[in-house]
């Protein structure tokens, strides 16, 4: 796989759910893992049904019913025909709320995130491992979003105590 192939990825996956979920292997022989902030008992994804149920309102291209116009685009790929690592670039236009929090203002809201992917033989995606970096967005929605700095050398634990 390549970067022409992680780009496929991204646009299908903001674009077409259905088309999307053809890159996969078939039910059971693959896992994809996005992680939630608001519900791990379903961060982890093993059925193109469950592909399309969980994953469809990313392919959404009506920016006024609240459910926002969802653009992966790929920064960086790394790997081979096995595995790869796909760093992307995420924006969503015209939602309501993102996990959970509204965004009254109507904000566009950006952030990135990195996603591996291990091949089979015949090229389809067996395990999908997926991070999206939240804080940018949860800031851009008005929540304080502490980044202690762990390592720089006076970096006191005590301080995350208020």
């Amino acid at each position: 796989m390549n970067l022409e192939y992680a780009q496929k990825w991204a646009e299908l996956r903001g674009s077409d759910t259905e088309a999307f979920a053809d890159l996969y292997a078939g039910d059971l022989d693959f896992t994809l893992e996005h992680t939630m902030v608001d519900d791990h008992m379903k961060d982890t994804i093993y059925t193109r049904d469950q592909i399309v149920d969980r994953l469809g309102g990313f392919a959404n291209d009506d920016a006024g019913n609240g459910l926002g116009v969802h653009t992966f685009t790929v920064t960086k790929y790394t790997g081979d025909e096995r595995w790869g690592m796909v760093e992307w670039d995420y924006t969503v236009e015209g939602i309501a709320s993102f996990r959970g929090i509204d965004n009254p203002d109507g904000k566009t809201l950006s952030t990135n995130g990195s996603t591996f992917l291990k091949f089979d033989a015949d090229g389809k995606i067996v395990l999908d491992s997926t991070v999206m970096n939240d804080c940018p967005v949860f800031e851009a929605l008005g929540l304080p979003i502490m980044r202690p700095h762990y390592w720089d050398a006076d970096f006191d634990p005590a301080s995350l105590m208020a």
